[in-house]
This record gives C-alpha cells, sequence and structure tokens, in this order.
C-alpha cells in the first residue's frame, strides 16, 4: 500500500473576509507537501464552513481523515495551524493517540511549525484553545442575551417579516405587506374554526409562498399565527424575555386567542350525555357520528334532550340519512328527520340571518371578551415568572432543586387551568365576510362546518311531529337557538328564541 500526505483543511464561515478558504490551504499544503516529502502522493481532506469547536458538529472529511489514519494509509499530515485540526482538548488527546499508534509522530503546520503530537506543548495549546473556544462563546452568548433584552430581533427573516435597520444602526424587523395579510387572514380563518390544511389550501391556490419560496404546508400556517415573533415578542433560548423592537402583526389577544385553539383538542359530547371528551389520533377515520354536519350534540330530541344521530335508513322504500334520537345515544326514539333536507334547510337560514346586519352586530359584541383579556394578561405574566425563575435557579444558593421544581409546576398547573377556562368560553367571532364564507362552504371540511355553525347557532331542537304529518317533510319542527337574543320577530320568529 502506497502511503500518502494527508492535507487537511477547514475554516469556518469568513465573516472576516480573511479568504482562507480551503482552495488556498490546499495550495498552501501541496507547495509544503512538494518540498518536505517530494513524490510522496497527496490527498486532501476539506470541511468547508465548519467549526472545529461544537461538540455536536460533524465533520465528515476530519472524520474519513481519522479513519484512513486508522488504516495506515496516512504517512504525514499537514494543516494550517493545529486549531484547523481539532480546537477540543479532550479530542485532540484521542486524535494525538491516534496519530502516534499509527507512527504518525509529528503535525506540520504553518503557523505552529512542526507539531510533535505527544509533546506536552501541543496538549497545553489544546488545553488553552479549549479555554478560548469556552470563554468567546460565553462572550457571544453575552451579547445575543444582551440583544434580545433590548428587543433586537435574532437571525432570519420569519414569515410576514424583513430584516431591516434603524437609523442608529439597531438591527429591526419590517412587515412584508403581501405575508402580514396573510397572517392576518388565517389568524381570523384558524378563530372562525377553518382547519389548518384548507387554510395552506386556499393560500397556495392564491399562489402564495413560503418565506423561502417553499410550498405552505398546515404546519407552516399554525407557525405562522404561534409564533411569539408576529405578537412582538422576542424569544431568546426558548422563553419570551422581551419586547420586540418590531410591530407586531397580531394583537396579544388575536395570538393567543390562537395559541389556545391550537393547543386544544377538539372536545365532543359523551353518547350517555354525561360530560365531554377529546378527540385524538385513535379517534381518526372513526366516522360513528362524524358524517353528518348536524351530529355530535348540535342537534337535539325536543322531547327528551339527548343528542340526535345520523345513519342510513329506509324511508318510504328508499334508503335515505336520517337523524333520529336513538336509544343507543342515549335517547328514547321520540322524534326523527329527513338529514340531508335538514342540513339545507339549516344552512340557508344561517346565511340567511347572516345578511342582516343587526344580527352580526349582535353577534360581535361579545360579553366574553374582558375575561379574554384577562386570561391573556396572566398567560403573558406566567411567561414573564417562568424567565424570572429561570434567572433565580441560574443564581447559586438562590434556590434548592425541590423549590425550583414546586415553583415550575405552580406555573404549569396555573397555565394549564387558564388555558381550559380561555376553550370554555364561546368562541370570539370576528370581522366575517359573508359573501366570502358563502363561495368558501362547499370547499370546508365537516369540523369546519361545524365550527362555523357553531359560532352562530347554540342549539338545534327537533320538535315531535304533529299527528297526521309525519310522511312529509316539515322544517317548522326545526328550532334554531341563536347564540344572540334579537328583538327582530323576522330574525327569530319560529326559531325557538332566547
Amino acid at each position: 500500500m502506497t502511503r500518502y500526505v494527508a492535507l487537511y483543511c477547514r475554516i469556518s464561515v469568513d465573516r472576516a473576509g480573511r479568504k482562507e478558504g480551503v482552495k488556498a490551504q490546499e495550495r498552501w499544503g501541496r507547495d509544503y507537501a512538494a518540498q518536505t516529502w517530494p513524490g510522496l502522493p497527496v490527498k486532501v481532506f476539506a470541511d468547508n464552513d465548519l467549526s472545529a469547536a461544537e461538540e455536536d458538529l460533524e465533520r465528515p472529511e476530519y472524520n474519513s481523515l481519522r479513519d484512513a489514519i486508522e488504516r495506515g494509509e496516512v504517512a504525514h499530515i499537514w494543516t494550517v495551524e493545529q486549531y484547523r485540526l481539532e480546537r477540543r482538548e479532550i479530542q485532540w488527546f484521542q486524535l494525538a493517540a491516534l496519530m502516534d499508534a499509527a507512527g504518525i509522530e509529528e503535525l506540520h503546520t504553518n503557523r505552529d511549525g512542526i507539531v510533535r503530537v505527544r509533546d506536552e506543548v501541543a496538549g497545553i495549546k489544546a488545553v488553552l484553545g479549549a479555554g478560548e473556544v469556552r470563554r468567546t462563546k460565553r462572550r457571544i452568548n453575552d451579547r445575543l442575551a444582551d440583544k434580545a433584552a433590548e428587543g433586537e430581533p435574532p437571525g432570519g427573516n420569519p414569515f410576514g417579516y424583513k430584516r431591516a435597520v434603524k437609523e442608529d444602526g439597531t438591527k429591526t424587523y419590517v412587515e412584508v405587506p403581501e405575508e402580514a395579510d396573510a397572517i392576518r387572514q388565517a389568524a381570523e380563518w384558524v378563530l372562525a374554526g377553518w382547519s389548518l390544511a384548507n387554510i395552506a389550501a386556499q393560500f397556495r391556490s392564491r399562489g402564495l409562498r413560503g418565506a423561502n419560496g417553499g410550498q405552505i404546508s398546515p404546519g407552516a400556517v399554525r407557525n405562522w399565527v404561534t409564533l411569539p415573533t408576529v405578537a412582538g415578542h422576542r424569544v431568546y433560548r426558548g422563553q419570551i424575555v422581551a419586547r420586540g423592537n418590531w410591530a407586531p402583526i397580531l394583537d396579544e389577544n388575536t395570538w393567543q386567542a390562537c395559541r389556545l385553539v391550537l393547543s386544544q383538542p377538539r372536545r365532543v359530547k359523551r353518547a350517555d350525555g354525561k360530560g365531554t371528551y377529546p378527540i385524538g389520533a385513535r379517534h381518526r377515520g372513526n366516522s360513528t357520528g362524524r358524517r353528518y354536519l348536524l351530529t355530535g350534540g348540535l342537534m337535539v330530541c325536543g322531547v327528551c334532550q339527548h343528542r340526535l344521530t345520523g345513519s342510513m335508513r329506509t324511508v318510504h322504500k328508499r334508503r335515505v340519512a336520517y337523524l333520529q334520537c336513538h336509544p343507543t345515544a342515549g335517547g328514547r326514539g321520540c322524534t326523527g328527520i329527513l338529514l340531508d333536507e335538514t342540513e339545507r334547510y339549516v344552512v340557508k337560514r344561517l346565511f340567511k340571518e347572516l345578511d342582516k346586519p343587526e344580527f352580526l352586530n349582535a353577534i360581535a359584541a361579545d360579553e366574553h371578551g374582558p375575561r379574554r383579556e384577562q386570561i391573556a394578561k396572566e398567560l403573558d405574566a406566567l411567561e414573564r415568572q417562568r424567565v424570572e425563575l429561570a434567572a433565580e435557579w441560574a443564581t447559586p444558593g438562590s434556590l434548592t432543586m425541590s423549590e425550583w421544581k414546586e415553583a415550575r409546576q405552580g406555573i404549569a398547573d396555573n397555565e394549564n387551568r387558564l388555558r381550559r377556562e380561555y376553550a370554555s368560553l364561546p368562541p370570539k367571532v370576528i370581522d366575517i365576510d359573508i359573501a366570502e364564507a358563502r363561495e368558501a362552504w362547499p370547499d370546508m371540511t365537516l369540523d369546519e362546518k361545524r365550527g362555523f355553525l357553531r359560532l352562530f347557532i347554540e342549539k338545534i331542537t327537533l320538535e315531535k311531529s304533529p299527528p297526521g304529518m309525519h310522511r312529509t317533510y316539515n322544517p317548522e319542527r326545526v328550532k334554531i337557538k341563536w347564540q344572540v337574543s334579537l328583538r327582530s320577530d323576522a330574525s327569530t320568529a319560529g326559531e325557538g328564541e332566547r
């Protein structure tokens, strides 16, 4: 086997403009090898834009060089300086032992001369280099923490913003109008009950692309409306540490509402009417009780008040979808009605009401608004408590482990309590483009349609059929109880006023 000279070339990101790229290092190494070991072949191992100081950062060519040394292929090694090869002390001693076992006693460099790998000087240099790395990291982290506390944004361009510089040279964000409008629209749709998948599809149909030009996915939409950045918060190491020095795209209440809506599993009533349970991953694909718009507890029997269920049955010698008060769902078989006709009737009635300004004005009057705002403020205060607790924990002697765990658990319990309370409040009704909602209705998913109905309808009751009329479809049996009470006879007559 012909052994060769190994040139290891590496540089981290060259922000200083030294232009000591791997190509330049290779040229220097080949000149050195030609003068020092004439006739020996040369093999280059180059890791470009990679640090030698990160514990968890893979350097592919460095690993290949180690493997080649272990196989006995390498006769000599050259690099610009010892730190180019290895800056970590433990890893340096491991590499030195590997080189020594392979008969490579010297590391040839441009700046450090010839380094004897088993010499104490090389070991001291490795320790000093690693110490400087740690000090540099601390300085960088202190600088980043200080900038975060001042509200300066981190690197990157999140969707909705682009990087900018203020007159005093401070970095900041400014809105990208089209993207910021998309975030606001996405928040409205989330709060109106649309699924993330459908929202993403709507934006894709408009030709909108992500911040880096990629396709818009449901996960991207979730990030748009839940990331603290869009509400003007500065995050550092996973915690909100300050208000950002940029204008928020979403106000605090809307942002908190989106986070709460998307953090809660959808809840449905139990078949026996005793409580609710969350719909999770194990329920996906189970169509029982979920194939029809007015099931799931939205429509109930006017006699026994149990929820109606949907199924296919034979009515007047034809198979049809049928809503009924079924014993398997806790009912008594009191009532029933044709399902498709009833769904069309309810939707038609809803959009008829939505065309009335007085109905929308009454809906928009949010009686739970003050409590929502209070919950949002309390959640914001909990985030600040987490930051303060982390600072206390970092101060030696301030908190014991048990005290820190107890305090952290207390914050988590309070947050869960507030989120549960927020989820129990009726959803906030936002300004809705009725024409757009009517146009989008056929493309909405079943859950989105149900969510839209629940914004305006508290309950639908099916009254018992009058004697002698059980063979004809009678929509007057369907009584809609709206989320608001109106004085207008035209909007509530025959529909179960509150």
